[in-house]
């Protein structure tokens, strides 16, 4: 796992190594410990564990920003993703297709699943493909939003492996008219996720909705998920308010 070097909320930081160290064998100052902390920053939401003082700047976002990412790499999160070289109608045919064959295929969202039930369905083949041209992303240091677009691909992401919640770092990155233009050089990709990857079904229809002109579907009461104190499912610290994805 790549280091991350950012500055941490100090309560958040606490909360997470007090957790951390009452684990059976943990030690203090070890590299397990500094591990299982690495662990949780991937799996947290950065508006409770960053330190609102460090990230992007505040105005990056404007349009008439143009400037070059500089320093320490900036650790952000992706709250949206979506294709955007191809149409949202074309998207939303596959999207349904999908839907269907893992209602009767038993595969997940994934592309994971059984493979003898694909067989089981007569005439049907394996999941239909999104198309994969451009990807446009809502990234996130946890107090500022910034739109993201492939400027070169960036072969380990796509709508469907991707979690939101996908924590990553800019280094030298050109902001054009308040958008990052990403190149595989210059983002460290980290992994990880959050709870607002339980909610990605409902918020990919919508982006796909409002890009076809239709009306949004009524917002469900999401329930409120906290991660529980272990070591496979976060520090415990809850998610902030769902994003409105615009892309």
């Amino acid at each position: 796992m790549d280091t991350v070097s950012v500055s941490m909320e100090v309560d958040w930081l606490q909360g997470c190594y007090e957790w951390a160290i009452a684990l059976d064998g943990v030690r203090p100052n070890s590299q397990e410990l500094f591990d299982i902390i690495q662990s949780q920053i991937l799996k947290s939401h950065l508006s409770e564990s960053l330190d609102p003082t460090d990230g992007l700047p505040k105005d990056i976002g404007h349009d008439n920003t143009n400037v070059t990412l500089s320093g320490i790499p900036t650790l952000v999160e992706i709250t949206s993703i979506s294709e955007v070289g191809s149409s949202a109608f074309q998207l939303d045919q596959v999207r349904k297709g999908r839907e269907d064959r893992m209602q009767v295929g038993g595969f997940d969202e994934y592309d994971e699943g059984d493979e003898d039930a694909d067989l089981e369905v007569e005439g049907e083949g394996p999941l239909p493909n999104y198309p994969r041209s451009m990807l446009a992303f809502v990234l996130s240091d946890g107090t500022t939003q910034l739109q993201a677009m492939e400027y070169k691909p960036l072969p380990q992401l796509s709508l469907v492996q991707t979690p939101l919640g996908f924590k990553l770092q800019l280094k030298a990155i050109r902001i054009v008219c308040g958008v990052a233009h990403l190149e595989p050089d210059d983002v460290i990709l980290l992994g990880g996720k959050s709870d607002l990857n339980q909610h990605r079904d409902y918020y990919l229809r919508q982006n796909l909705r409002e890009r076809m002109g239709l009306p949004k579907e009524p917002k469900p009461v999401f329930e409120d998920v906290e991660g529980e104190n272990d070591t496979s499912s976060g520090a415990g610290t809850p998610g902030p308010p769902s994003p409105s994805p615009q892309l």
